[in-house]
């Protein structure tokens, strides 16, 4: 007994050894704006309902002020719209539930040492980080436990280190504690361990975790319903296994209704929330037709091997969790079932994102999600190891010293701006691969920069070749010039595919033209955006100057979004918003394509 408390406490140990270090890093790296972007959004239902009373968000109107004076995000894209215009939330409630204990403590603190009580002083900020750090201590615990149910106590001790120091874990649970992933990483463990006892003991305790864990997933992120697979699938490995599962639900049917409904009570905020915006109880969104699932074309080799954020090229060390699976399926066929199929279809919907580097994070930031999943994978393939000859182990065991000194390399290259988040090249990574410095030549390896406010500025020209898309002096048309009479809402129009205009992965657009226009309450706008058939993305207007005496000249240039498909259509359009006669003359659409 005495044996097993000294085994238990080194893994433990390690545990809060490595927890610590987390919190001392995460103390060093507090930003004075750890509520902005995705974080701000998440965060919005609690400022509307305790700071502006307006819980069901009907008016954007302060939000846009409140990220004018904060600074918080280039633009409002936590606010979404119901089919009527009207504002709602982007994200879910889930997150939200999360942070609601450390708003209130927070808004105590902000009030006992004087600091405004406006949800964004720094003692809401404090306690929010402090506060998530609490679920990365919870989803660590958990995560050790699942590894004691399969692996000795020195294996766990490993894999916790390998995964921990050699993955983009500790970027993710540090810097970024705020994000979704902290809570999905926790949650996840969490079902895990209660869906392996549930299979053990069949208590209903465990039942009610599994439930309401897989709820609170959806809830943060709705794709991550998905792991309720892995429940279902548990010990099942062919048909009879199956029915006998059927059979277990049915024997437990009662408390399966009980979990029901608690998942039903979880979900309800949210399912209300979208009755009263909308008049369904069920609604998107997420209403981005330049972001979305690409089921039928998934961005598997990108997701797994691009330089820009492929998992396997910032995050090596998941090989050998990989190569684990092999030895879950040869040492336990009873779990290989529902671990291999709850990663594949997760990953799947990982891959199948259109935005597959997924921001500004570390490696593939959704794939930590499944981390607890690829450690069994990884403790199996760290028992195969020490079987084999010295030679092979010492091979290995080198490679993977190598990738966990790599991944704490890329990531301080990270944080100190060499590796760059969003625009890192297969030249660019090869270029500064182990500098602790980078030269202007190398930077001029990277993809396009671009400006998150949408205000882009065309300034190196130089670097680019034009040729004319459109030039047109309208020449016989109404005097010489092109008209459009007040009753037209569209004075003119062009569209062309973007496979017509590029075959690279963006162009500068320059249009230059002459126009005078009769005076209206709304000034006419000239609006550029990417066309496809689930609506307009990349969306953005320049205003015309009004003047129905002189003729005026326009250049305005605009920077095409991350393109989601080369059949994409750019569309320019100028919008008459209010009644108004519109002359144009030597009109020129000039594309600027990466030399």
């Amino acid at each position: 007994m005495h044996v097993l408390s000294k085994q238990i406490s080194k893994s433990l140990g390690l545990i809060f050894i490595l927890f610590t270090l987390l919190i001392v890093f995460r103390t060093n790296s507090i930003d004075k704006k750890e509520i902005s972007w995705d974080v701000f959004g998440y965060y919005l239902p609690l400022v509307a309902t305790f700071q502006q009373d307006d819980a069901l968000l009907n008016d954007r109107s302060w939000v846009e002020k409140l990220n004018t004076e904060k600074q918080l995000s280039g633009t409002v894209y936590q606010i979404s719209s119901n089919d009527d215009g009207e504002p709602m939330y982007f994200f879910l409630f889930g997150m939200s539930y999360f942070y609601v204990l450390f708003y209130f403590i927070g808004d105590f603190l902000a009030s006992w040492t004087g600091n405004a009580t406006d949800g964004f002083s720094l003692p809401y900020q404090l306690s929010l980080v402090y506060g998530c750090m609490l679920y990365t201590l919870i989803g660590l615990l958990y995560f050790r436990k699942i590894l004691r149910e399969f692996f000795s106590e020195n294996i766990t001790s490993i894999a916790l280190l390998l995964i921990v120091l050699g993955t983009n874990y500790s970027h993710h649970m540090s810097l970024k504690n705020l994000e979704t992933v902290n809570v999905l990483f926790m949650l996840s463990t969490i079902l895990i361990w209660n869906t392996i006892q549930w299979h053990k003991t069949f208590q209903f305790k465990n039942l009610i975790w599994i439930g309401m864990s897989v709820a609170l997933m959806a809830l943060v992120k709705p794709s991550e319903i998905l792991f309720l697979l892995l429940p279902l699938l548990w010990n099942v490995t062919n048909k009879a296994t199956f029915k006998d599962k059927l059979r277990r639900i049915g024997t437990y049917k009662f408390q399966f209704l009980v979990v029901i409904l608690c998942c039903f009570l979880l979900a309800f905020p949210q399912l209300y929330y979208w009755k009263i915006k909308t008049g369904s109880w069920i609604y998107d969104t997420y209403k981005n037709p330049g972001v979305g699932l690409d089921i039928f074309s998934p961005h598997i080799y990108n997701s797994l091997f691009s330089y820009r954020k492929g998992w396997l090229v910032y995050t090596p060390l998941m090989l050998f969790a990989l190569t684990g699976l092999y030895f879950v399926y040869k040492n336990n066929k009873k779990i290989f079932p529902a671990v291999a199929i709850s990663l594949f279809v997760s990953s799947y919907i990982v891959f199948s994102w259109t935005e597959w580097w997924y921001g500004a994070g570390f490696s593939n930031r959704p794939m930590l999600t499944y981390y607890p999943l690829l450690a069994i994978g990884l403790g199996f393939f760290l028992k195969e190891f020490l079987k084999w000859n010295r030679v092979i182990q010492f091979s290995i065991g080198f490679s993977m010293l190598f990738f966990v000194f790599l991944n704490q390399f890329q990531w301080w290259q990270l944080r100190n701006y060499i590796l760059d988040p969003y625009r890192t090249t297969k030249a660019y990574y090869w270029a500064t691969f182990l500098k602790t410095e980078v030269t202007p030549e190398q930077k001029e390896l990277l993809l396009v920069n671009r400006d998150f406010t949408g205000n882009n500025q065309f300034i190196e020209k130089q670097k680019y070749i034009g040729k004319t898309c459109v030039y047109d002096f309208f020449s016989g048309l109404r005097g010489g010039c092109f008209y459009s009479p007040s009753e037209e809402e569209f004075g003119y129009s062009y569209k062309v595919p973007f496979s017509e205009m590029t075959k690279k992965d963006h162009v500068w657009i320059e249009l230059s033209f002459d126009y005078k226009s009769t005076i209206t309450e709304q000034p006419i706008l000239v609006a550029f955006c990417m066309d496809r058939k689930n609506g307009a993305y990349g969306y953005t207007t320049f205003e015309l100057e009004q003047d129905s005496t002189n003729w005026k000249s326009k250049t305005i240039h605009f920077l095409t979004p991350e393109i989601r498909s080369k059949n994409d259509i750019l569309k320019i359009d100028f919008w008459k918003r209010s009644p108004s006669n519109l002359w144009m003359d030597n009109l020129k659409i000039m594309v600027y394509e990466k030399k």
